[in-house]
């Protein structure tokens, strides 16, 4: 079974989750999205993280968006994917190999990236050997079940819909939400007491 994690909304979940398949016994790929509104993977503390995820055996890989394709060359497309792995693999300080389209169902596009391995390729990714937890729901009654049916298949878990107590979709979202204002609000104040030392120092 190929396990893999998308990292759409926090680096901190996905540590999370890396914590628990290691402590399974399990190894993983998280797929890293750069241009992410949510989160900055290029940062000093969310490289850290994914170091430490990189360190517990796990693989680093990218998960690249679609949006504007259509109006790229094919090209184009291979340069810009080429890009992003560069630019993640520069800040991990360590090669990026495999890479994962986000929101695959919506693209305008399917390119084919040959110098990567990409998780939808027909080798790891199948329709009948394929379960995703997308939207927090794994289409599927009995997904012990369709393991067993289907041993050489696809597992993609969501770090963002998992959490120590249930909750709902909305409950998922609203942690996420809480950790990112915290971080956030904990960001600025350092800045502003660094700013306000600095004028003081100078004054």
């Amino acid at each position: 079974m190929f396990l893999r994690h998308d990292i759409d909304f926090s680096v901190r979940k996905a540590v999370e989750m890396a914590e628990l398949d290691s402590q399974a016994g399990a190894r993983a790929t998280f797929f890293v999205l750069l241009t992410a509104p949510y989160y900055n993977a290029l940062s000093q503390d969310n490289l850290a993280l994914l170091r430490t995820i990189a360190g517990m055996g796990h693989e680093i890989g990218l998960h690249y968006d679609c949006t504007g394709f259509e109006e790229l060359g094919s090209t184009a497309r291979q340069q810009r994917i080429a890009l992003l792995a560069n630019c993640l693999a520069d800040g991990l300080g360590q090669a990026v190999t495999s890479i994962a389209q986000h929101k695959p169902a919506s693209a305008g596009v399917r390119e084919t990236f040959a110098q990567f391995r990409d998780a939808y390729n027909p080798r790891f990714c199948s329709k009948d050997g394929y379960l995703s937890d997308s939207r927090k729901r794994f289409g599927v009654d009995d997904v012990y079940g369709f393991f067993r049916a289907n041993p050489r298949s696809q597992l993609l878990i969501h770090p963002v819909w998992w959490h120590e107590s249930a909750r709902d979709r909305d409950g998922a979202l609203g942690a996420i939400q809480e950790e990112a204002s915290t971080y956030m609000a904990e960001f600025i104040r350092e800045e502003t007491s660094s700013l306000t030392r600095y004028f003081q120092a100078r004054s």
